[in-house]
């Protein structure tokens, strides 16, 4: 029998997720939200407030320190967090999903040394992951044969030392981050898929330097910055996995970014559905709450089927990724968990301004963020677009 209902453990982990949203971020998103400079937006103080909670360290495996927990317990976390601010809950995805990154393809020697600084840092220890080229993200990904196409950031042998020269943007957690997760070129005669290295390259690292700050629509709180390279040496063991693997290593771990995106979109969509509602029912007009209105009803019930089977679909994922043998191979579909949720918070977050009408439309009020933030899913981490060409080329290997 299906069986939907939380553990005590996992009801402990959201009620600290959502309480530190409630009293911590809530009153601080929309100061934050409104800097006029970007650099101003990243709340460093409350960071290492939630990553103190251990809200960084969920999928980190309990002998290096880490909450050992699954890719549930990481949506439930993310959901909550953006239901705080989008921004934020950015922050922490990345975290936990890199964090399962080099848990799933480290050595022990590597898993011990990084996972364990970031699960007993005092402070808190952000990733950052080095993947998107100002050739675009979508071009990283590029699956044909020519050695010409797809990253441009190259990692050359020095020895037992890697070389790393190029440049990323777009990183979230840039500027700000412990560790950054880089994917590099490190055979440019074969495929971008068969020639690229994953390497781990700390904070401070000679040649290791940063751009601008981005000055985003939405989730402006999130620290998100160009990342360059010159001549950064790095020690041939911080590579993750074997020369070339950079590409299986990701694909590897893919779904659980899915659920960890898919989950920000659907706390983000919670957040825009329960203040389109509480205004529903307090707002009169001929006399009585709109929500008796018929059309404004019947959009506050979509909305929540939205995000119920938004829902649904997140966490059947994150189960079918934890129980490949069982899943009839679902955890191939692993981007359903993004997909769907991240097209769904548009809707969601538009119908909300609707409902609240010209009030909705004023920077005082939160439906005009909601719909900032909002925008930025069915483009972060792949395009859906681009997400879905993969996924249809999955679905002759999953039954149904």
């Amino acid at each position: 029998m299906v069986d939907f209902a939380l553990t005590p453990e996992q009801r402990a982990l959201q009620d600290t997720a959502r309480r530190f949203a409630r009293e911590a971020i809530r009153p601080e998103a929309v100061r934050r939200d409104a800097a006029v400079s970007p650099q101003d937006c990243f709340p460093d103080a409350l960071v290492r407030q939630g990553l103190a909670l251990g809200l960084g360290n969920a999928l980190i495996p309990e002998a290096c320190g880490g909450y050992g927990g699954t890719l549930l317990d990481y949506s439930l976390i993310v959901e909550e967090l953006a239901w705080g601010d989008a921004g934020i809950a950015d922050l922490f995805l990345v975290n936990i999903s890199l964090s399962r990154l080099i848990g799933r393809a480290g050595s022990e020697a590597q898993k011990q040394r990084w996972l364990g600084a970031m699960a007993k840092a005092e402070r808190g220890y952000i990733i950052g992951g080095a993947m998107t080229e100002p050739s675009g993200g979508s071009e990283i990904f590029c699956p044909l044969p020519d050695p010409a196409m797809g990253v441009r950031t190259a990692a050359v042998r020095d020895g037992d030392d890697y070389l790393i020269s190029g440049g990323k943007c777009f990183i979230t957690n840039g500027g700000v981050a412990d560790l950054y997760i880089v994917l590099a070129r490190t055979d440019k005669t074969v495929s971008n898929f068969a020639g690229c290295s994953i390497f781990l390259v700390p904070a401070g690292t000679p040649g290791l330097s940063f751009g601008k700050y981005e000055d985003k629509m939405g989730h402006r709180l999130s620290s998100v910055r160009e990342v360059f390279f010159d001549q950064v040496r790095v020690p041939a063991e911080q590579r993750l996995g074997a020369e070339g693997a950079g590409f299986a290593i990701l694909i590897d771990c893919y779904e659980g970014n899915g659920v960890g995106v898919g989950s920000g979109a659907l706390g983000l969509a919670r957040a825009a559905y329960e203040m389109a509602l509480d205004y529903a029912q307090t707002r009169i007009v001929w006399g009585q709450p709109i929500i008796q209105h018929e059309s404004v009803a019947a959009k506050l019930a979509e909305m929540r089927m939205k995000i119920e089977a938004a829902r649904a679909l997140v966490w059947k994922i994150a189960w079918a990724a934890e129980n490949p043998d069982q899943a009839d191979g679902l955890n191939k579909l692993g981007t359903m968990a993004k997909i769907y949720p991240s097209a769904m918070v548009r809707e969601v977050t538009a119908a909300a301004m609707d409902i609240c009408g010209g009030t909705g439309y004023m920077r005082d009020f939160p439906a005009e963020k909601y719909v900032r933030d909002a925008m930025l899913y069915p483009i972060y981490d792949g395009t859906n677009d681009l997400l879905k060409r993969f996924l249809a080329q999955s679905l002759p290997a999953v039954p149904y």
